[in-house]
């Protein structure tokens, strides 16, 4: 077992690797994976272990210090940020979902080589109950980021009546290495996640390895030998959806950076002032930018401090809760993309050329903005839905 506790601020840590990042950005792009030498410095100073128990070579830090490092770490490079965000907070959900004979298994041998990929809804999974466990005959999920990386995996199996009802999804775990990796990974923008399909036939789990996804969003986890550690009983959708948001704040930070970095030598044309930093326009919009990143960046950090409250009284966040949480998430995603469209008109046309930071951005933020959890509209639909006395119409939170 792993004694190898990280020690180092991680937030100051990942601050260190910003300019590294940018100067990886394109080799990122090009080989449409994390390059081993970030692989290697995340993993030395513990970005990926930060919700780890420390049983198994973790941190036990917060969801306050995990989303200032995983924003830092999206200020230098999208994709890379995307990675820490999704493994970091799978060893979150690892930890509260599965029992401790899981565990051992898992961090047994190597904890220090564990890396999680996965995905909880598939598109195709064809499961049979059999002795002991279950037998997958066939499970396609796609979207599985940082696929290139893992060690092992966890994925959403559902489980059916004999009607054909679905009467709960459960959540499974087995070592990568009995997955095959579909190369069809060719996007937009977050191209260095490898966010592949991956592909299950005839693989046995055991009983162990399979837990309630169902029971486990309610806070019912099978983790009872660590219940008396205050962040395993953290809301486990909201993190996950956190997560999925994290990045794109760091992203458009770079973006105002670039922005304010760029405008000292900017010539302004048809503006009335002969550099673009003195014309009231740029300042309306470089204002307005700013304090949507602001706003957003509070309900990010104030949810994360949220579910810390919730999770520091050894309390599951309740439902009510839990519904503004994901408004709250997607609000922030309305107000950055907001932000980035206030920098792009004004910026003029020079990211149309390829190699330009700002193409990137735009192409990387909008790949995660458009991810469905993170929808502005559905999930003010449902956050007013209960303001109106109603149920939400999600069938997760």
């Amino acid at each position: 077992m792993s004694q190898a506790v990280k020690q180092e601020n991680p937030i100051l840590f990942a601050r260190s690797l910003v300019s590294k990042l940018r100067e990886r950005a394109q080799e990122t792009e090009d080989i449409r994976r994390i390059p081993e030498a970030t692989i290697k410095e995340l993993k030395e100073g513990g970005l990926f272990t930060m919700l780890r128990p420390k049983r198994y070579g973790g941190q036990e830090l917060n969801l306050r210090t995990y989303s200032e490092a995983v924003v830092e770490i999206s200020r230098g490079c999208a994709s890379t940020g995307w990675i820490v965000a999704l493994c970091a907070i799978r060893e979150l959900m690892v930890a509260e979902s599965f029992s401790e004979k899981a565990h051992e298994e898992i961090f047994g041998q190597n904890p220090d080589d564990v890396l999680f990929a996965g995905v909880y809804e598939p598109r195709k999974c064809i499961a049979k109950k059999v002795d002991g466990g279950f037998l997958i005959e066939e499970g396609f999920w796609m979207f599985c980021s940082g696929s290139l990386h893992a060690t092992w995996g966890y994925f959403g199996m559902p489980v059916y009546n004999e009607e054909g009802v679905m009467i709960d999804q459960k959540l499974m775990t087995l070592p990568f290495k009995e997955l095959e990796i579909n190369d069809d990974w060719h996007t937009l923008g977050l191209r260095g996640t490898g966010s592949n399909s991956v592909t299950m036939k005839n693989v046995f789990i055991p009983d162990h390895r399979v837990t309630s996804f169902n029971e486990a969003l309610n806070g019912n986890f099978e983790s009872t030998h660590l219940r008396d550690i205050p962040l395993y009983h953290s809301a486990l959708f909201p993190g996950l959806i956190l997560s999925l948001g994290l990045p794109g704040l760091g992203v458009i930070k770079n973006a105002l950076e670039i922005f304010k970095d760029a405008l000292p030598y900017r010539r302004a044309v048809h503006m009335g002032v002969e550099f673009v930093k003195d014309a009231s326009s740029t300042h309306a919009i470089l204002a307005e930018a700013t304090l949507k990143v602001e706003t957003a960046e509070h309900y990010f950090y104030n949810l994360a401090d949220e579910i810390d409250r919730w999770a520091s009284e050894k309390k599951y966040m309740d439902r009510p809760a839990r519904v503004k949480a994901l408004a709250d998430i997607g609000y922030a995603n309305k107000l950055l993309k907001e932000a980035l469209d206030l920098l792009l008109a004004g910026s003029g046309s020079g990211f149309v050329y390829d190699g330009h930071p700002m193409q990137r951005i735009i192409r990387d933020f909008l790949t995660l903005h458009s991810h469905r959890s993170l929808s502005p509209i559905i999930t003010l639909e449902n956050y007013g839905r209960v303001l109106s006395g109603l149920e939400s119409n999600a069938l997760r939170y």
